[in-house]
């Protein structure tokens, strides 16, 4: 893999780094006779923004839904927070996924239910909360924390496609995750509300001291959102580095994701 020096002069760094929470050693899964993961290392520091770049079919949503247990994987180790997570129970599984925030696409709003009802979702059912004034109160925060308050009572009908995204991400903060999924956060959306969802995507970051993986096409989001880069090509990670620095690489393949960045 070709390695590219940092650029700590890009972004200021997550206050917290030590550790890692998520760590990933000759990953391996296939589908039949399409190899999807051939040999994928990766570390994850705590606090740190992982943005992940690879075209469509390169395996970079299996490696997220390795990572929660949707998929199992054929070879090698992934460990998040140390555990193994092959090896898991669904009982272990179950309180992983509580420390694992996972913001699908589309947003995986529920269409029958208010944007609170959907707030209030994972708190009664996953974290058992039956205080009404404490579900209140951290669907409120969680709200304010995204600029979406005034729409608390409002369906996913109503919202726009960058509403959407907001309250999906919302939900996904409200259980206090300390790791978070971003499956192509900005797809769908124009270039400014694309740009908001990416400041967004570093607010939480600073304000919860999150960890995040983030799949997407979007440039401008990964030079906004990212600590570090990494590029997947056929199963494999093939570049590493800063935004800036890998915007010095003369790769070809690298090369293609910056060719209409100035």
């Amino acid at each position: 893999m070709d390695e590219v020096n940092v650029d700590t002069e890009k972004k200021s760094k997550p206050e917290s780094r030590e550790g890692i929470v998520i760590a990933i050693k000759g990953l391996k899964k296939s589908f039949g006779a399409k190899h999807v993961l051939k040999d994928i290392n990766l570390e994850v520091k705590k606090g740190e923004n992982v943005v992940i770049l690879g075209r469509s079919g390169t395996g970079k949503s299996v490696a997220i839904q390795c990572i929660v247990g949707l998929l199992k994987p054929d070879g090698g180790s992934l460990k998040v927070f140390g555990d193994e997570v092959a090896g898991m129970t669904d009982k272990e599984l179950k309180q992983l996924r509580i420390k694992i925030g996972f913001l699908f696409q589309s947003g995986a709003l529920y269409d029958s239910m208010t944007v609170r009802e959907n707030l209030e979702f994972p708190l009664t059912r996953v974290l058992k909360i039956k205080d009404q004034q404490e579900i209140d109160k951290r669907v409120e925060e969680a709200l304010d924390s995204v600029g979406l308050l005034e729409a608390i009572d409002k369906l996913p009908s109503d919202l726009s496609g960058g509403m959407r995204k907001r309250a999906g991400l919302a939900r996904t903060i409200i259980v206090n995750p300390e790791i978070i999924l971003y499956d192509e956060p900005t797809t769908g959306l124009d270039p400014i509300t694309s740009r908001e969802i990416s400041d967004l995507i570093t607010s939480i970051q600073k304000k919860y001291k999150t960890s995040s993986i983030i799949i997407t096409h979007d440039m401008e989001c990964a030079r906004i959102a990212s600590d570090r880069m990494l590029i997947m090509d056929d199963g494999v990670f093939i570049a590493e580095g800063s935004f800036d620095g890998l915007h010095k690489s003369t790769n070809k393949t690298v090369r293609e994701f910056f060719k209409d960045i100035l």
